[in-house]
C-alpha cells in the first residue's frame, strides 16, 4: 500500500512539474532572446540621456506653476536617423507662449550641459561621454563622431494642454527643438490635419 502510495505522490509531483514546464518555453524564449540581444552603445546612451535629463528637468523647474506631470524620455526615430530626448509639460494658456517654450529649452540645455566644459566644446564632450563607453576599445572612433553626435541628438521641448483646458479654445500644444549646441530652440511646426 506505501508503495503504491509513493507511486502515486511521484506521479502527482511528474504532472505537475510538466504543466509548469509547458509555461515555462514562452518565459524560456523571452529570456533566451534577451540574453542573446546585445545592448548597443545607442541604447546605453539613450537610457543615459534620459536618466540626465528627469535630474535636468528636477533641477530646472522643480514644478510650482504645472498643471500635470513632467514627461520625459529618449527614443530612437528611425525615419530621420536621431535621437529624441523629449520634455513635456502641462502649462496654463498664458505660459504656452514661444518665448516660455524656448526659456524652458535653454533651462534643460544648461542643466543637461552643467558639468560639461564650457564654449563650444561642452557639448560635444558631453555626448561624447553619455554615448560613448566606459571600456577602452581597440576600434578607434570614427573622426567625425563629436560631428555626429551634435547632428543625432535633438532636444525637443512640448507645453501641452492641461486636462482642464482640454475642450477651451486657447492655444494648443506648442512644441520647440534644437541641437544641444543651439543657443535657441526653433518651433516645430505642429502635424497638419489627415484629410
Amino acid at each position: 500500500m506505501r508503495r503504491m502510495f509513493g507511486g502515486l505522490a511521484v506521479s502527482v509531483l511528474l504532472v505537475a512539474t510538466a504543466a509548469a514546464q509547458q509555461d515555462a518555453p514562452s518565459a524560456q524564449t523571452a529570456t533566451d532572446y534577451l540574453g542573446r540581444t546585445p545592448v548597443s552603445l545607442l541604447d546605453w546612451g539613450m537610457l543615459r540621456l534620459e536618466r540626465d535629463l528627469t535630474a535636468a528637468v528636477q533641477t530646472a523647474f522643480p514644478g510650482s506653476n504645472r498643471a500635470g506631470p513632467v514627461r520625459v524620455g529618449a527614443f530612437y526615430r528611425p525615419f530621420d536617423r536621431r535621437v529624441l530626448a523629449y520634455v513635456s509639460l502641462a502649462l496654463p494658456e498664458r505660459q504656452r507662449t514661444e518665448a516660455q517654450c524656448r526659456e524652458l529649452f535653454t533651462a534643460v540645455r544648461e542643466q543637461l550641459l552643467a558639468g560639461a566644459p564650457g564654449g563650444a566644446e561642452g557639448p560635444h564632450w558631453y555626448l561624447k561621454r553619455v554615448f560613448g563607453s566606459d571600456v577602452r576599445r581597440s576600434e578607434p572612433l570614427p573622426d567625425d563622431f563629436a560631428a555626429g553626435l551634435l547632428d543625432l541628438v535633438l532636444l525637443e521641448v512640448t507645453l501641452r494642454v492641461p486636462p482642464g483646458e482640454a475642450f477651451g479654445n486657447g492655444p494648443g500644444k506648442l512644441a520647440c527643438a534644437g541641437r544641444l549646441d543651439a543657443e535657441t530652440a526653433h518651433l516645430v511646426p505642429p502635424p497638419r490635419p489627415q484629410g
